[in-house]
């Protein structure tokens, strides 16, 4: 089982973790007896959050909620596979908080694989560690996320950008805006555990996936 670390923080966008949060709660083992649906006793991923420090975030903008609660700080050391981080309004002041993006490179390096949704990707460019890299977010931020980081190849086109190896699986993979974190995290797990285990999830959920990251109607928004 792999464990994930989702970073939460105030002004986060909810979806942008609640929608990879329940692909990894719904991607399992398939059943022995009919490979098409999962056997929800044996789940491939646990989910843990983290913040700045261990207790309550209030997430959304101005605070609106939900109220989540980190389990560690993300200093705490703490074994995980996947590093999570969603984007929303509070990414804005976190970008220049020297301290919270020095624990976050950290947190970058001790992760098998880092996942950004939206404008996680701007904390992740100010992290260094999409440095030389291809990497996508909100299409509605573009011109501010054109600002986060150096030599950084943003790609306003796709839905998400997968640079993770399916032969080791280790990389970096970032997502556009809010629901296309949901994409992503399909496409993810189906790197990490094949196709059949993603497509059991997607339909679990019942969510209409989109299997193309090139498939994104919402490019425009970013001026393209």
């Amino acid at each position: 089982m792999r464990t994930v670390a989702a970073l939460i923080f105030e002004g986060m966008a909810p979806l942008d973790l609640f929608g990879p949060v329940q692909v990894f709660n719904s991607s399992c083992t398939p059943r022995d007896e009919d490979g098409t649906k999962p056997d929800t006793t044996k789940p491939l991923y646990k989910v843990i959050f983290i913040g700045r420090e261990k207790g309550p975030v209030a997430t959304g903008p101005g605070g609106a909620g939900p109220v989540v609660m980190a389990e560690h700080g993300i200093d705490d050391k703490f074994d995980f596979d996947i590093l999570l981080v969603p984007g929303g309004g509070g990414t804005r002041a976190l970008v220049a908080d020297k301290g919270f993006v020095d624990s976050l490179s950290d947190a970058c390096s001790r992760a098998d694989v880092v996942a950004s949704v939206c404008t996680g990707a701007a904390l992740l460019a100010q992290a260094k560690v999409l440095e030389g890299k291809a990497a996508t977010s909100n299409k509605t931020a573009w011109s501010w996320i054109l600002t986060q980081g150096d030599d950084i190849a943003w790609d306003p086109t796709p839905r998400w950008v997968d640079l993770v190896d399916k032969n080791t699986g280790k990389g970096i993979i970032t997502s556009a805006g809010v629901s296309a974190g949901i994409d992503m995290t399909l496409a993810l797990v189906a790197d990490l555990d094949g196709e059949q285990v993603a497509e059991n999830a997607a339909s679990f959920i019942e969510h209409h996936r989109i299997e193309s990251p090139y498939n994104d109607k919402f490019a425009y928004l970013a001026g393209v």
